[in-house]
C-alpha cells in the first residue's frame, strides 16, 4: 500500500517538473498533501456546522411558531367569539370550540374539507372574504346568520391575514353584536319616537302660538277699550288746578281703574283697586266703571259714603254674591272723593284704604273703612264707610293710590317697599313742585323695582286743588 502510494508521488513529483526525486521531495509533497486535506477537512466542517445551525434556528421558529399556535388555540377556544383559520380559498385549517358548536361541527371531526363561506349564513360573506384576499387587506362587516338550532346572531366579522410557513393564511373571527344591535333598534326607535313626540309638539307649539297670538291681539284691543273709559285730563283739569296719573298695568290691561264724573256743580274722583289683575282684573274694572255712571250720574248719588254703600250693594247683586261663603270674594278697594268746586269742599270716603292728604303743606292719612266693596258678607254688621271733609285751599294735594305700589319687592331681595317707605316717598313729593313728582315718584318706584318683576297694577292720582 506504500509501494503504491509512493509511486503515484514519485508520478505526481515528475509531472510537477521534479527530475531528481529524493526523499526531501517526498516529504515536501506530504506536507502539501496533509495541509490540503485539513483545509478541506476544515471547509466540509464549517458546511456542517452552518447547516446544523440553520437546522437548529429553523426548529427553534418552529418550536416558537407551534407554541404561540398552541397558546392561539387555547385563547381562541376560550373566547366565546367564533374564530377560524383559513387558507386563501377559504378552507378551513381550523375552527374554535364555540365555531364547532353554533355549526354543530364534533370538537374531534376533521374540517379540513369544509370551506368557511359553504356553512349556514356564512355564504354572506363569500364576495368580502376573497375581495379582502385578493388586496391582503384586513376588512371588517356585519350580517344576520340563522345557523340553525335557533342560533340567530347579529355578527360583526374581522378578516385578517398572515404568511405561515410561506403560506397564506385567514383569520375570520366573529363576534356576537345581538346586544349592541338591540340596543341600536331601540335607539332608532326611541329616536323615532322622539321625532313623532317632537312633531306633534312642534304642532302643539304652532297652535299655542297662534291661540297666543290671538288672545293677545284680544286683550290688546281689550286695552284699548279699558284706556277709552279712563277719564282724560281734559274732563277734569277745569275744576282743579292740575294733576298726574302713574298707571303701570302689570299685564297688558289692569284690575286697577280710576274714573271721574261730575253732576250738580260737583266733580268726583275714584281710584280703584280690583280683585285680580290682567284679563279678570280688568273684568272687575269694567263692571264698577259701568255702576259707578249708574250710581253718580244717572241715579244723582253724591255723598261719597253712599255711593260705596250703594255701589257695594249693586255688585255683590251683580255677581250674585250670597253672605257667608268665603269663596266669593270678588270686589274691590276703593278711595272716592267728591269736591265741590263752588264751596271748594272736599267729601272723602274709603273702603278697606288709605288715602294721603296734603293740607296747608301738612301730609294727613286718612284711614279707610274695613270693609271692601262686594264680596261676600263674613262680617255680622253691614259695610259702613266715614266720611271726611275738608275746605279745601289753593296748592292742596290730594294722593289716591292702590297698593301695587308699597307691594313691590325689591330687585334681588325678598322685600316689599311697605307703608313706611311709601310715605317717605310721599313725604319727599312735598319738596318738589307739583310738575315733577309724577317724574320723582316713577324713578323712586324704579330704583326700588330694579330688572325685577312688577308684581301688581300700579295706580297713583294726585290731584292739586
Amino acid at each position: 500500500m506504500m509501494y503504491i502510494f509512493a509511486s503515484y508521488i514519485k508520478v505526481f513529483l515528475l509531472l510537477a517538473g521534479f527530475r531528481d526525486v529524493n526523499a526531501g521531495s517526498y516529504v515536501v509533497l506530504l506536507i502539501v498533501v496533509l495541509v490540503a486535506a485539513i483545509g478541506y477537512i476544515a471547509f466540509l466542517h464549517k458546511q456542517n456546522r452552518e447547516k446544523q445551525d440553520h437546522i437548529e434556528h429553523k426548529n427553534r421558529e418552529i418550536k416558537q411558531l407551534t407554541h404561540e399556535f398552541k397558546l392561539l388555540s387555547i385563547l381562541a377556544n376560550d373566547t366565546d367569539n367564533l374564530v377560524a383559520v383559513t387558507n386563501a380559498e377559504g378552507q378551513i385549517d381550523f375552527a374554535n370550540r364555540v365555531f364547532r358548536e353554533i355549526f354543530g361541527i364534533s370538537q374531534k371531526a376533521d374540517i379540513s374539507s369544509k370551506k368557511i363561506f359553504d356553512l349556514p349564513g356564512f355564504e354572506k360573506i363569500s364576495e368580502v372574504f376573497l375581495e379582502s384576499v385578493r388586496k391582503k387587506a384586513n376588512t371588517q362587516t356585519e350580517f344576520f346568520i340563522s345557523a340553525g338550532k335557533g342560533h340567530r346572531f347579529w355578527l360583526q366579522i374581522t378578516i385578517s391575514h398572515a404568511i405561515f410557513q410561506a403560506e397564506h393564511k385567514v383569520m375570520v373571527i366573529a363576534t356576537n353584536i345581538n346586544d349592541l344591535k338591540f340596543a341600536e333598534e331601540e335607539i332608532s326607535q326611541q329616536s323615532e319616537e322622539l321625532k313623532v313626540q317632537s312633531e306633534q309638539l312642534e304642532a302643539m307649539n304652532t297652535e299655542l302660538e297662534y291661540v297666543n297670538q290671538v288672545t293677545t291681539d284680544s286683550i290688546n284691543y281689550a286695552q284699548r277699550i279699558q284706556y277709552a273709559i279712563l277719564p282724560r285730563p281734559d274732563d277734569y283739569l277745569k275744576h282743579i288746578n292740575d294733576s298726574f296719573v302713574m298707571f303701570r298695568p302689570r299685564n297688558i290691561v289692569s284690575g286697577d281703574f280710576y274714573w271721574y264724573g261730575e253732576i250738580d256743580g260737583k266733580a268726583f274722583f275714584v281710584e280703584a283697586d280690583c280683585t285680580g289683575h290682567g284679563v279678570p282684573g280688568a273684568l272687575m274694572a269694567t263692571i264698577g266703571n259701568t255702576l259707578l255712571n249708574e250710581i253718580v250720574v244717572s241715579e244723582k248719588h253724591s255723598n261719597p259714603a253712599i255711593i260705596l254703600k250703594e255701589l257695594d250693594r249693586k255688585i255683590k247683586s251683580v255677581l250674585r254674591q250670597e253672605a257667608g261663603l268665603p269663596d266669593q270674594q270678588d270686589g274691590m278697594d276703593m278711595a272716592l272723593a267728591q269736591f265741590d268746586y263752588e264751596t271748594r269742599e272736599l267729601s272723602v270716603s274709603i273702603a278697606n284704604q288709605f288715602v294721603f292728604f296734603r293740607h296747608k303743606g301738612a301730609l294727613i292719612e286718612l284711614e279707610g273703612s274695613l270693609f271692601a266693596i262686594g264680596g261676600s258678607d263674613l262680617h255680622t254688621k253691614k259695610p259702613d264707610f266715614d266720611l271726611y271733609r275738608f275746605k279745601v285751599e289753593p296748592g292742596d294735594v290730594l294722593y289716591l293710590f292702590s297698593d301695587g305700589y308699597r307691594d313691590q319687592f325689591k330687585e334681588e331681595e325678598k322685600e316689599k317697599m311697605m307703608y313706611h317707605r311709601f310715605k317717605n316717598i310721599m313725604q319727599e313729593l312735598g319738596e318738589h313742585d307739583f310738575l315733577k313728582q309724577k317724574a320723582l315718584l316713577e324713578k323712586r318706584f324704579d330704583e326700588w323695582k330694579g330688572r325685577s318683576r312688577q308684581i301688581d297694577d300700579v295706580l297713583v292720582w294726585g290731584i292739586q286743588f
